[in-house]
């Protein structure tokens, strides 16, 4: 109940942040949701995209009044966690990394893939590049702990690039040449990945149990083992902690 509650907060304050954007003028129709790498729902366009773990669902929100499922795809691997970006979802699961197009938005369409070991699998991805977090554990599985780069060029056939290792990776954020790994109680990790295949630690911030992250605009929105904390990412590479909001 209690990761509920703070993804319930992360969604909500990223939705109201949202709401600020569209009384500016930004068109709501054509937006991609903006959540954490841990989300197993998001939008774009028109579309609400959820998985559990053996569906991915299609739910038409042309209508925010009534929404209609319109697609349910029953998938042999275990899904955790789904992604957008662009006409793209990249779905984490417990056996890899899956493509999906929404050039038609009913119907996501398989394209592309890249397997691992059984583990647990957030992931964050833009143009060229995908990254990821697994985590060997007895729960997850017995792949190597860490950060997964893949090469994601040609999005039907993504390469792996670098693996770097960590002892407690969970969830991830993007935020243009800036990657931020939460490592739980070994810190929230920032990496320069203006190379973006050889990412290069920056700092480490610690003293907090870090779970997931969603950069908006100069703002880092971090879910915490005992609650949210905030920092100003003016300069991406070196937050600066603005307020904790405990449980």
């Amino acid at each position: 109940m209690k990761k509920l509650i703070h993804l319930c907060i992360l969604f909500c304050s990223v939705i109201y942040l949202g709401c600020e954007k569209n009384a500016e003028g930004t068109s709501a129709a054509s937006s991609i949701g903006k959540g954490g790498s841990l989300a197993k729902f998001t939008i774009i366009g028109n579309y609400v995209y959820a998985v559990s773990s053996h569906y991915l669902y299609s739910i038409d929100i042309t209508d925010p009044s009534h929404p209609v499922k319109v697609n349910q795809s029953q998938l042999n691997y275990d899904m955790e966690t789904i992604y957008p970006y662009k006409n793209r979802l990249f779905i984490g699961s417990k056996t890899g990394l899956y493509i999906y197009s929404v050039d038609t938005g009913s119907s996501p369409r398989l394209i592309g893939e890249a397997k691992h070991g059984r583990s647990c699998d957030p992931v964050v991805a833009n143009d060229s590049v995908s990254y990821s977090t697994l985590k060997g554990s007895t729960f997850c599985g017995p792949a190597t702990s860490g950060l997964y780069v893949h090469d994601i060029k040609n999005l039907n056939a993504p390469i792996l690039k670098k693996l770097i290792p960590l002892n407690d990776p969970v969830g991830l954020g993007m935020a243009d040449s800036a990657l931020y790994v939460c490592n739980n109680t070994d810190g929230l990790k920032v990496y320069d990945i203006k190379n973006a295949y050889s990412p290069l630690e920056k700092m480490t911030i610690q003293g907090l149990g870090f779970v997931d992250v969603i950069p908006f605009d100069n703002i880092l929105i971090c879910w915490i083992n005992d609650g949210i904390s905030l920092y100003d990412i003016t300069n991406q590479l070196q937050p600066v902690l603005i307020k904790k909001i405990s449980n």
